[in-house]
């Protein structure tokens, strides 16, 4: 049997639960030399789907991580790393493998283009790629050259639909991606009845005895996301009771989605943080619009949150769509 609740993201397809239909449209971009964009909120297994896509094609898979790498020379570290290069710490010179070369920081673009254009029979998963906010533009310029130069590398990304990952999506006429954008796939919570199977049948193979009514009170506290859950089925697994699995897989949920949250606010008026807040049990626009931001401000904020699945609009009402989440809202 292979687990279903992983500390780590799924590499086989045997570990990965549902997503069938999500799959089998990316490996046959994959086959067909397309790229593929997966977008989804945090938790929801977009970094599963990409590498298990991945190695289904039989070819080299490499995996970059640019959550928190704001910028493209942050970007080509990560990269260098991922390929087992030096860290670029003011150095310059860079270690790939046995080929040693001289190559000035300042320059990344030129070096992610070397490197890219170097890859053979490969599949690269640029992971949280919205996080790269400067040097878009050349990252866009590396990105074009190496689709019309390599047919052997294909390339998945995964995030939510802002900064780069917008560009990539909705590239326009000056963007050298223009025409060429990548196959979108998108994934999110679970239907409530899928995740109720996910756990039951978790718990099943850990030999882990239930309750219809703690399953129903997971999620409940825990929404539907492949991620939480298996926060809670870990816990269980490993001995715990109900009550504390569920508590303990709360409150790292929380913080989990609470930094990302912080993050989110970093630089933004303090309006923003209460209509998070408000938004936690379901605001209206007219009712946000007090906090003390002005009509553009607060389209712009919803917009990203909307982007980031963060928020969601039930009638008049704009609330926070995740039970973490929520409570990490109410935290702020």
């Amino acid at each position: 049997m292979n687990p279903l609740f992983l500390q780590g993201p799924c590499h086989r397809r045997e570990e990965l639960y549902d997503r069938e239909e999500e799959l089998e449209a990316i490996t046959k971009a994959l086959k067909n030399n397309a790229w593929v964009a997966i977008l989804g909120p945090r938790m929801a297994g977009k970094t599963s789907l990409a590498i298990v896509s991945a190695n289904i094609t039989g070819k080299k898979v490499v995996y970059v991580n640019f959550k928190g790498a704001e910028s493209l020379r942050d970007a080509t570290v990560r990269i260098l790393n991922a390929l087992g290069g030096s860290k670029l710490m003011g150095i310059k010179r860079i270690k790939l493998g046995p080929i040693e070369v001289e190559r000035e920081i300042e320059k990344p673009s030129l070096l992610l283009e070397e490197i890219l254009l170097g890859l053979k029979k490969s599949v690269v998963i640029f992971d949280e790629i919205q996080d790269v906010k400067q040097g878009v533009n050349k990252f866009l310029n590396v990105l074009s050259i190496v689709r019309n130069t390599k047919r052997d590398v294909e390339f998945i990304f995964t995030g939510s639909a802002i900064g780069l990952m917008d560009s990539l999506l909705n590239p326009d006429p000056k963007n050298p991606l223009y025409g060429r954008s990548p196959i979108k796939v998108e994934i999110g919570p679970w239907d409530i009845q899928t995740a109720i199977n996910f756990i039951e049948s978790g718990l099943s193979e850990c030999r882990v005895e239930y309750t219809t009514k703690e399953i129903s009170e997971v999620v409940e506290e825990l929404g539907t996301l492949p991620g939480w859950l298996s926060f809670y089925g870990l816990r269980r697994c490993t001995g715990m009771r109900h009550r504390e699995a569920l508590e303990d897989a709360i409150g790292e949920g929380v913080k989990v989605a609470r930094g990302e949250l912080e993050n989110l606010l970093r630089s933004r008026p303090e309006w923003a943080r209460k209509a998070l807040r408000a938004m936690a049990f379901g605001a209206k626009w007219s009712e946000l619009l007090k906090l003390g931001a002005s009509k553009s401000g607060l389209h712009n904020f919803l917009s990203v949150l909307k982007k980031l699945y963060l928020v969601s609009k039930k009638g008049n009402l704009y609330v926070i769509a995740d039970p973490i989440y929520r409570k990490a809202c109410l935290e702020l």
